[in-house]
């Protein structure tokens, strides 16, 4: 049966292995007052002890982020969606960059420019997964049989997508992820602007004559104003043409209450970041035929 709360849980868990406090304390490298804390509902572990907590008490850290929610704590789980948010940034850039040196392979000062990138982003998402308390397994296995695959299937050619003449809008506050946008949807024909962020695209639909854009590409989690309210402003404009333009999420944000969110601003469709580009060609499609 669950523990009412993360702490009882813990104090159970504990006591069922025979380990006192400061013998807790002292494998995880903490103070035992910490964990008199924990027990006592005071104060929650940092996140990254979770992993070595669960393995020391003989349980998942599931079974610990499963208390965490039966004691209603959601600040803990922010911690949680900003590592997710953490690791699917640069894993976006990573592939967004191997495609677009797949694309192009000819221009070295291009593909110098897209390995910097994927060097930044990599070392950037071993800090991430470091501080995070979390090890790879296995990886190296993984990607050499991945890498095996794409090898394999090389010879096949992927469905080609003509956007020509279409006009896409691409709101993204980030540089290199409209960067990113821009290559992907290059080989289509489709002709590309940018908006860093909701309020820019609003200020862009409001003054162009409708028609100007074929579709919106549209990040969620953005300064100044974000992608649900800028879609909710769209939907409202008086001029219906402008206010009917197809919107694509293209996000990292996964999470059901933000994508219902989204739906219910009127957003048409998502498409997960990192993006790869048949997926997100194939949803473009619906909208664009």
């Amino acid at each position: 049966m669950r523990q009412s709360t993360l702490g009882s849980y813990i104090r159970s868990l504990r006591a069922q292995k025979g380990l006192t406090q400061a013998a807790l304390a002292d494998q995880l490298g903490v103070t035992d007052k910490a964990v008199s804390k924990w027990e006592r509902n005071l104060s929650y572990p940092d996140i990254q002890v979770f992993p070595c907590l669960a393995r020391i008490l003989g349980v998942t850290v599931d079974d610990l982020l499963g208390a965490c929610i039966h004691d209603g704590r959601p600040g803990r789980f922010m911690q949680i969606y900003d590592l997710t948010q953490d690791v699917r940034t640069p894993l976006h850039i990573i592939l967004g960059c191997v495609d677009l040196a797949e694309a192009d392979p000819g221009d070295r000062e291009r593909l110098l420019h897209y390995l910097k990138l994927i060097r930044a982003s990599g070392e950037y998402l071993l800090t991430v997964l470091q501080n995070a308390g979390v090890t790879p397994a296995g990886s190296g296995d993984y990607i050499q049989r991945k890498a095996a695959s794409y090898g394999e299937a090389a010879g096949s050619s992927p469905e080609r997508y003509d956007f020509s003449g279409r006009r896409i809008l691409i709101v993204e506050d980030m540089e290199v992820n409209r960067e990113i946008a821009a290559g992907i949807l290059r080989p289509t024909g489709a002709r590309t602007d940018f908006a860093e962020d909701g309020q820019a695209c609003l200020d862009l639909i409001q003054a162009a004559p409708a028609g100007t854009y074929d579709l919106i590409l549209m990040d969620l989690l953005m300064p100044r104003m974000n992608g649900v309210e800028a879609t909710a402003r769209i939907r409202s404009l008086p001029d219906r043409r402008k206010a009917s333009i197809p919107i694509i999420a293209m996000t990292a944000n996964v999470h059901e209450h933000d994508r219902n969110a989204a739906l219910e601003a009127g957003m048409n469709a998502f498409t997960e970041k990192p993006v790869r580009p048949d997926n997100l060609f194939s949803v473009m499609q619906q909208y664009l035929s």
